[in-house]
């Protein structure tokens, strides 16, 4: 993707939760839209054929347990029309995330009080359909949280990033009443559990000035700024302010953290610590609350080391590719952050040069 589709990455490695190291890329526009357009113009390059919008799915056709897909059914704003599969058909829909009857059927914890990051179209039916032909599914009750979206509309904007790279850079999360109350580079359940133990439906990452060209652009935190997703101050006192938490309180966990990060021990919570990490001592601080969104699913389809489809018997459903969160078991019962992005593109890859190789 860098050197055929002129993707761009930002010249930062961030410790993402549950990470042991500082792996994490970003794009330059710090959204995957980066990584769509690279792989879009690689395809146009190489030829590839129509993409149809604004084309819903309806059905995928096999005649018998044993035999390959034959087609699929799509419905356009016109009309309804069956396409015949000449190769393969690969499965890239994305999880179920926004469907809140499939959710609770698997996670009755998962409920219409949490928002969810997702498009509107997550909505699990190309699991529901793969599995009417007989393809096997696994873990469907492990749904992700993501623990650091926005609390009033459950969106992963890109302000809702700053909280995932900062503590690996020594940022601080802290509840209503100024207090921590996990360690920070925990995995994302961890850190969501952790937030809905607060008991109100708002917590806050604070990080200082200094850290802003490790997280992202100035330019684009002063429009953070701008917007009001973003908290300013030059005194932990007045950031607590505009927090609406108590300034004393704040200025005290500041103090610990800042402590424990000299001595290298947290004996609140056990946060491993690492040279990269900064204390918070000098403004300008920064501000932004956050609040657990439904974030991924980490069951799907099951496939194989192939992107095959696997059916209920064991045995690859022919001609039928999965990969993304369309497919389950690749995560376990929490995705790591990142992970999914080259989860797609790999299984993606595997996916489509096996699909290639089918006979006609």
């Amino acid at each position: 993707m860098i050197d055929e589709g002129d993707l761009k990455l930002k010249d930062i490695l961030s410790r993402v939760g549950g990470h042991s190291a500082y792996r994490g890329h970003a794009t330059l526009e710090g959204m995957g839209r980066g990584y769509i357009e690279a792989l879009q113009k690689i395809a146009t390059r190489n030829g590839v054929g129509r993409t149809q919008l604004n084309t819903k799915l309806n059905w995928i056709w096999r005649q018998d347990p044993s035999g390959p897909v034959l087609g699929v059914e799509v419905e356009t704003p016109r009309l309804k029309r069956n396409i015949k599969i000449r190769k393969a058909l690969v499965l890239a829909a994305g999880g179920f995330s926004r469907d809140l009857k499939m959710r609770q059927m698997f996670n009755p914890n998962i409920t219409a009080a949490y928002n969810c990051t997702n498009q509107p179209g997550a909505t699990g039916e190309v699991i529901r359909y793969a599995q009417a032909i007989g393809a096997d599914a696994l873990q469907l009750c492990f749904i992700q949280l993501y623990p650091t979206a926005d609390p009033d509309n459950g969106m992963l904007d890109a302000y809702a990033l700053y909280p995932s790279r900062s503590p690996s850079l020594g940022g601080v999360f802290v509840d209503i009443r100024g207090k921590r109350f996990v360690s920070e580079v925990e995995r994302r359940d961890v850190v969501a559990h952790a937030e809905i133990g607060t008991g109100a439906k708002r917590t806050f990452s604070v990080f200082t000035a200094k850290m802003v060209p490790h997280i992202t652009a100035q330019e684009e935190v002063n429009k953070g700024v701008a917007a009001g997703r973003v908290w300013k101050a030059d005194t932990l006192a007045d950031l607590a302010k505009k927090m609406d938490v108590p300034g004393a309180a704040l200025q005290e966990t500041i103090a610990k953290h800042n402590q424990y990060l000299k001595t290298g021990k947290d004996p609140e919570f056990n946060k491993s610590f690492t040279p990269q990490m900064m204390s918070i001592e000098e403004g300008p601080f920064y501000g932004i609350a956050q609040w657990p969104s439904v974030h991924h699913c980490m069951g799907g389809l099951r496939i194989n080391t192939s992107a095959q489809v696997i059916d209920i018997w064991g045995d690859p459903i022919p001609r039928l590719y999965a990969a993304g969160e369309v497919a389950g078991g690749v995560h376990g019962d929490n995705r790591l952050g990142v992970n999914a992005i080259p989860t797609a593109m790999v299984f993606g890859r595997i996916a489509g040069t096996n699909a290639a190789k089918e006979k006609l």
